[in-house]
């Protein structure tokens, strides 16, 4: 009967550290989810802000000058 109680006492000690694992694990998760989603934003801000900073070769067409034979 010793040998159950033992038996019984490991497994609902590990039970109790695998749900502390799996607890810390979610909220890790859960934190780096957080975490892409600013990482989202702040690149896709970025993105926005260098479209709006970059340099273009070709001109608005009315910034064009009018072909000579006009």
């Amino acid at each position: 009967m010793a040998d159950r109680e033992d038996t019984a006492a490991e497994l609902e000690s590990r039970i109790a550290f695998l749900e502390d694992t799996v607890e810390t694990l979610s909220r890790e998760v859960a934190h780096q989810n957080s975490e892409i989603a600013s990482l989202k934003t702040a690149v896709r801000y970025l993105g926005d802000r260098l479209r709006e900073c970059a340099v273009s070769n070709v001109a608005l067409p009315e910034e064009e000058t009018p072909p000579p034979h006009y």
